[in-house]
This record gives structure tokens, sequence and C-alpha cells, in this order.
């Protein structure tokens, strides 16, 4: 059914994160590390699962049974952006496993689909396809709460450099996408339109505070200065330092 205002909150969400990415592509580009792409391609993946959510109105309305795996789809692509920027920051500061090795971030990924998969094929014989959907829905939920808890620990865990570069905003900003998620998970359980609130104002709130740092007295061509404001700067896990003093 097509709800105006959420509709609108929606295209919102899409204009602000699609400015995520283009805040952030110059200067992960120019800092000279590769892997730092995987923070723009994963804003940018969340902008197409964004742009596919507000389309999904429109095409249901025509053919109601597409909902339902349309909804899938756009939920995997935002769960795989997620996922990207998380490994991202794991690969910064080479956190064990998912901080050492590409190929094991993408064994993730690939298990998070083949899990979801296997969700909702296995549940569908008990039930319709849109709830066995429903059931995997909450396994990417819960992938997704988990990164950006892991984004906040990242961020937080450097708290000192990250209060100096941003007052600790960027901390803030992924723990409004945590709340994000938790809306979301409430909101499956039935709670009704809150829920659905609090999902949608945590994820304006994320967008309105990740632009508002990458922007307001940000020096032109200063990547140094974005990288220090995503909390990109933290020192790396001290298990490293074990090793290379070995």
């Amino acid at each position: 059914m097509f709800d105006l205002l959420l509709e609108s909150v929606i295209v919102l969400s899409t204009l602000g994160m699609a400015a995520l990415v283009i805040l952030t592509t110059k200067p992960c580009r120019n800092f000279g590390v590769p892997y730092l792409l995987a923070i723009p391609a994963g804003f940018g993946l969340m902008t197409v699962a964004y742009v596919i959510q507000s389309v999904t109105p429109f095409i249901a309305s025509g053919v109601p049974q597409l909902a339902s795996p349309i909804d899938a789809i756009q939920l995997l692509i935002q769960t795989y952006g997620i996922l990207f920027i998380a490994f991202a920051y794991a690969r910064r500061t080479r956190l064990r496993l998912l901080g050492e090795s590409t190929l094991f971030d993408l064994l993730v990924a690939a298990l998070v689909t083949l899990v979801f998969l296997g969700v909702v094929f296995l549940t569908q014989p008990y039930g319709t396809l849109s709830a066995a959907i429903t059931n995997g829905e909450f396994l990417l939920r819960a992938t997704d709460m988990a990164a950006c808890i892991y984004l906040v620990y990242e961020t937080f865990r450097n708290w000192t450099l990250t209060q100096k570069a941003s007052q600790g905003i960027v901390t803030i900003g992924f723990a409004f996408l945590v709340i994000e998620q938790i809306g979301f998970v409430l909101a499956m359980a039935n709670l009704g339109s809150v829920a659905v609130f609090l999902a949608y104002e945590g994820r304006i709130m994320a967008l309105f505070v990740l632009n508002a740092i990458l922007i307001v007295g940000m020096k032109k061509d200063d990547p140094i200065g974005i990288m220090r404001r995503l909390g990109l700067v933290a020192p790396v896990h001290a298990r490293l330092a074990e090793l290379y003093s070995t």
C-alpha cells in the first residue's frame, strides 16, 4: 500500500545515503588504500536498496505477489552494504579474521545469503512465501544490527581520537543505525507504528549526523580529515602489535 509520508521518508533516506557516497568516494580513493573504497561502495549498495524500497509500492500495486521477493532482494543488498562498511573498518584495524582476509569477508557475505535462502526454502512448506521471507528477514536484520554494533564499537574504542576529530559524532551516527535495526525488528514483532517510527527516525538521524560530520567545517580535498571524522584513525588491534613484536 502506498503511504505518502513513508515514501517521502524513504526518498529522503535515498538522497541522504547517495550524499554519503559522493562525500566518501573521492577521499577514500585519494587516501591510497584500496580496501577503503568498500566504504563508498557500501553506501552505494544501501542507496540501491533504498531506491528499490521506494519503487516497491508501485510494483506491488500491479503485481502484489512480487512485494515480498522484492523486499527480500532490497534487504539483502542493504545487508551487503552494511557488511562492506564493517569489513572496511575491520581491515583498517586488523580485527582477527575479518580484518585479515578478503576471502573470509566474502565467505561471510555468501554464508549470510545461503542461510537466508535456506531459512526461506525450509520454512515455506509450513506457510506462505511471504511468511517464509519474513523469517529470513529476521536473520538479515540481526546481521545488520550486529554489523552496526561493531561499527559503534570500533569508533568508540578509539574515543579519544574520534572525539578530537568530530566530538565522537560518528559513533552517535552508527548508534542511530543500531536503533534503526531495533525498530525494524520490533515492527516485525507486530509492535505497530511506534516501532516503524523508531526505525525510520533512527535511519534519518543517522544519515543527518553522518552527512553533517563530513560537510560542516571540512576543508576541501582533505582525505585525512574525512578518515579522522569517520573514526578510521583507530589504532590496530593489540594482537597485531603482538605479532610484530614476536
